[in-house]
Order: C-alpha cells, then sequence, then structure tokens
C-alpha cells in the first residue's frame, strides 16, 4: 500500500512540475491549487483548471489539441490517481460493475496521460 501511494505521489508531483511551469509559481501557488497532495486527490480540476488557462493562450491548432486530449482521457481523470493505478489489469470491479480501461493497467495509463498533459502544457512557452 504504501509503494502505490509513493508512486501516485510521485506522478503528482510531475503534475505539480508541469503546474507550476504553466502558472509561473511555486508549489502551493494558485490558491494552492499547485501542490501534488491537491493533484492527487483531484486530477481533474487540476487538469482542466490547466488546460483552461492553456486554451486562452494558444491557436486554433493548440485549441484542438487541448479539446482532444481532454475528450480522449476524461474517463480516467473521473478517478484520482490512486484508483487509477489500482488497476493491476485492463478490467477492475468497484462495487457491482466492472470498470474497463483502454491500457493494459492503470499505471500505462497514468504514464501516457501524464505524458500527454506535459505536452499540452508544453504548448506555452513560460
Amino acid at each position: 500500500m504504501v509503494e502505490a501511494v509513493m508512486r501516485a505521489q510521485s506522478y503528482a508531483i510531475s503534475m505539480e512540475h508541469d503546474m507550476s511551469r504553466v502558472f509561473g509559481c511555486d508549489r502551493g501557488g494558485m490558491a494552492g491549487k499547485v501542490n501534488s497532495d491537491f493533484i492527487r486527490r483531484n486530477s481533474l480540476a487540476a487538469v482542466l483548471m490547466t488546460c483552461g488557462y492553456i486554451y486562452g493562450l494558444v491557436d486554433d491548432l493548440g485549441k484542438r489539441t487541448i479539446e482532444n486530449f481532454i475528450e480522449e482521457t476524461s474517463f480516467y481523470w473521473e478517478m484520482n490517481l490512486d484508483e487509477l493505478l489500482s488497476f493491476e489489469t485492463s478490467s477492475k470491479t468497484v462495487g457491482i460493475a466492472t470498470v474497463e480501461i483502454a491500457y493494459d493497467n492503470g499505471e500505462e495509463a497514468v504514464i501516457d496521460i501524464t505524458d500527454k498533459f506535459s505536452k499540452i502544457c508544453d504548448l506555452i512557452n513560460n
């Protein structure tokens, strides 16, 4: 369990660094939202606020890139990083429902999605 928490925190820290770059602030900036602890629990909010900010600064191609990213990954952002990393395979029973992801496991999903998020953050130069 401790290892899973550390992995989730590690990915959240990577996202925190991307967000710091975008917003030009240190940890705790943007009213405390540029913070790996917040990001780990509230990934959707962190991603959408960052993408929304970038969206207002980029050209039409950049806007389409952001829209495609959000559409492609929105299902995954409804889970926090711990939940997504708990997928040991491409499916998992949650309550009475079986949830399936389009990756071999949750770690593969998090790596791919956070890499894509970092590329979105690269659309602007701060």
